[in-house]
């Protein structure tokens, strides 16, 4: 005669299950962690990029409705709200302010 035997439900995982889970997971972050450190920077020169861009092409309006360049600090440009209404950017990679070289037209330095 065969007896009915009852299993109990596992209750856990065993100890080469979690050894295995946790291996899993160091393998990921040891390959997903330098990505995202990297892309980081990327983004913050990426933004100094565009910001620099946006300078140039306000100080060349301004050039055009008033006469000259805008000063090398940039502050009478800055001040005014029909340029940059959210005030003077700063350099998001360094937190560095922006000048300007009415020269060449250009935002000096930022070359990251």
């Amino acid at each position: 005669m065969l007896r009915n035997h009852r299993h109990r439900p596992r209750r856990g995982l065993s100890l080469l299950e979690l050894l295995t889970v946790v291996l899993l997971l160091g393998i990921i972050a040891v390959i997903a962690v330098p990505r995202f450190m990297g892309s980081s920077d990327d983004a913050k020169a990426a933004s100094c990029h565009i910001n620099t861009g946006n300078i140039e092409i306000q100080a060349a309006l301004w050039q055009r409705n008033k006469g000259s360049w805008p000063a090398a600090d940039l502050n009478d440009i800055f001040a005014d709200t029909k340029y940059f209404p959210d005030g003077a950017p700063v350099c998001p990679f360094d937190g560095s302010s922006y000048s300007f070289d009415a020269a060449t037209g250009e935002v000096d330095g930022h070359t990251h």
